[in-house]
């Protein structure tokens, strides 16, 4: 073989190798960028699909999990700290009636019970101490009638110049001391509640309901013992204490809800009315009182029940969410509220004030009428969660 030969072979040799090369290169090229295409393109596709930050839960699943929809709705924030309760009557609608003085019941003309308006007669009584008063009355008027007839004719003698003045003066202050007995007799009688002859009129002083009665015929009636005790049924107050750790959430006109034992299903709105200015000592507690502001009819002194307070108003109305709406999720307090999608939840941060009866209060973040999944906040989260774990994976 010649030189010039073994050099062509060779050229061609060489010029097959770049060729290989080149076109090795540009397929690990091409691979390499079509590679990348790829993965930009998932990643764009995951972002289109919007659901980093849902949740999507079939029909079926949210029946399984108890999840409710609802709305954002204004309500009084009650069930806050309650405390033990006793009914009493205001003592101003309480009257305890009986005579002035010691006498006999001589008659009572109303039952255990009965409804009386005021002024109505309860019962009579007669007295001896209103006899005698009567007495000294008809002989203080019939010695006045005397005085009186001294005086005209003392006048008509002044005036004909035949009296003399010290005699009429004489006469004239007769008078006036026997008018002033009379007059005061008569007011004697009046505060007795005399009737005729001797008798006492015992009357009822307010519109009420007579609870009491210890009047019998015939029985001696006391001034120091009520023969009738009247009562306004509608005006009642709750007496509670208050515990000295819960004192920051008593004051005046604050709100308050009222249960009692007897009738678990009544619940009864008022306002605290009075606060005592010291502690009890034995008890270290505050007094406090709770005006009913409609009182129940069923309502009887002695009953027990409790007082939630409310620190506000009784009126007062919020936003609210119940507690089963509300979860943490990444340090934020949240709510799930619907998204575009069909059956597709979402978090919206909210912020919350006070807790209360299964209640949370909203300060900012929705407002009424907004609707949320107002149960089954734990499981919309897991969901959320869960889905993150995967996705994460999968990348």
């Amino acid at each position: 073989m010649s030189r010039r030969i073994l050099v062509s072979i060779l050229f061609i040799a060489l010029a097959g190798l770049t060729a290989a090369c080149n076109k090795g290169g540009g397929e690990a090229e091409q691979d390499e960028h079509g590679h990348e295409e790829g993965a930009h393109g998932e990643e764009e596709g995951h972002r289109e699909a919007g659901h980093e930050n849902e949740v999507r839960l079939s029909p079926e699943a949210q029946e399984r999990a108890g999840i409710r929809m609802g709305v954002v709705e204004r309500r009084a924030l009650t069930g806050g700290v309650a405390i033990p309760a006793e009914v009493q009557f205001e003592p101003s609608s309480t009257a305890h009636v009986g005579p002035l003085v010691p006498g006999r019941i001589t008659k009572v003309t109303v039952a255990l019970g009965d409804r009386v308006r005021r002024g109505q007669l309860l019962g009579v009584v007669a007295s001896s101490d209103v006899s005698e008063a009567r007495a000294r009355l008809d002989q203080a008027r019939a010695r006045l009638s005397a005085a009186e007839a001294t005086l005209t004719r003392q006048q008509q003698l002044s005036t004909e110049g035949i009296g003399a003045q010290r005699s009429l003066i004489d006469a004239e202050a007769q008078v006036g001391e026997l008018r002033a007995e009379v007059a005061g007799l008569r007011r004697q009688l009046s505060v007795f509640g005399s009737g005729n002859a001797g008798e006492l009129a015992l009357t009822a002083p307010i519109d009420g309901v007579v609870v009491a009665l210890h009047a019998t015929l015939g029985e001696t009636a006391k001034p120091d013992e009520p023969a009738f005790i009247v009562t306004d049924p509608t005006k009642v107050w709750i007496r509670g204490n208050v515990p000295e750790l819960e004192i920051s959430r008593v004051q005046m006109g604050s709100g308050a809800i009222v249960r009692l034992h007897a009738f678990p299903d009544l619940a009864m709105t008022g306002t605290i009315t009075y606060v005592a200015p010291a502690l009890e000592e034995r008890t270290r507690s505050l007094p406090v009182r709770v005006t009913i502001e409609n009182p129940d009819a069923r309502l009887r002194s002695g009953l027990f029940g409790s007082i939630e307070l409310l620190g506000g108003r009784a009126d007062e109305r919020v936003l609210v969410v119940p507690a089963e709406a509300v979860a943490s999720l990444d340090g934020q307090t949240v709510v799930f509220v619907p998204a575009d999608e069909p059956d597709t939840f979402r978090p919206q941060p909210v912020a919350l004030g006070r807790h209360a009866g299964g209640f949370f209060e909203v300060r900012s973040g929705f407002e009424e009428g907004a609707r949320l999944a107002t149960s089954g906040a734990f499981t919309l989260k897991s969901a959320l969660r869960s889905s993150e774990l995967s996705e994460g994976h999968s990348h």
